[in-house]
């Protein structure tokens, strides 16, 4: 396991972790943000063991995927777990 498979394995597990660990404190129930979150715990998880296991190295996965898996783990950070918030970030306005 060489760095870069650790630095995948940390991002994977901690976006997985705070998906998992997602509190609503009183947000709307949406079924298909729900859905969405969790095929994002499906996919963030398996990796995530994947790696762990040895079954695939992180030099196996394009650099694009790679990139992408950093950027959803900080977007996920970001929107503290909450898939919905995620999907409103491109209606942001910057001032």
């Amino acid at each position: 396991m060489n760095a870069l498979d650790l630095i995948l394995f940390a991002a994977c597990a901690a976006s997985c972790g705070r998906l998992l660990f997602y509190r609503r404190a009183g947000a709307a129930f949406k079924r298909s943000i729900s859905a969405l979150a969790y095929l994002l715990i499906l996919v963030t998880g398996s990796v995530a063991l994947c790696l762990l296991t040895g079954k695939f190295n992180a030099t196996d996965l394009h650099p694009l995927l790679i990139a992408a898996l950093l950027l959803l783990t900080a977007l996920i950070y970001y929107a503290r777990g909450n898939v919905a918030v995620l999907l409103r970030l491109r209606e942001h306005r910057w001032n």
